[in-house]
């Protein structure tokens, strides 16, 4: 769907976000600024120490990465397995197919990495908050 709208192409980043997760997306800014990516470059975030440095909860993309995914993202289909999750997956199939990557281990205070710090006032996301009343 979010292929065939062509939105996407408008944007310079593209973000997913898990439903039970809270984001604030001036932080994405501030941390993408800071990061200083070179314009039109082909790279997804990490977003976290924790396991493989990307987890799924927040996704980013520049917009070429996510062109370069749509042409060829059809080759992962039918290369990789689904073990280790979505966010595993979508890691080893960016990097497949020639995305590179930037490291930002603070936009993801996440649960399932130990990270229960909502007080964090640099965190672009907080992962899993399943109502308000956890939040």
């Amino acid at each position: 769907q979010v292929h065939k709208a062509g939105r996407w192409k408008n944007h310079d980043w593209i973000v997913k976000v898990d439903p039970d997760a809270v984001i604030i997306p001036e932080r994405l800014k501030w941390h993408i600024q800071a990061l200083r990516p070179p314009v039109g470059s082909r790279v997804y975030l990490r977003n976290t120490n924790f396991k493989f440095h990307f987890l799924g909860a927040l996704e980013v993309l520049s917009r070429a990465a996510m062109a370069t995914y749509f042409q060829k993202g059809n080759e992962c289909q039918a290369k990789l397995t689904k073990e280790g999750g979505e966010d595993y997956w979508l890691l080893q199939c960016l990097e497949g197919i020639g995305v590179d990557y930037m490291t930002d281990t603070r936009l993801l205070n996440d649960k399932y990495a130990a990270q229960e710090n909502c007080n964090d006032d640099w965190a672009v996301a907080f992962h899993f908050y399943k109502s308000a009343n956890d939040w």
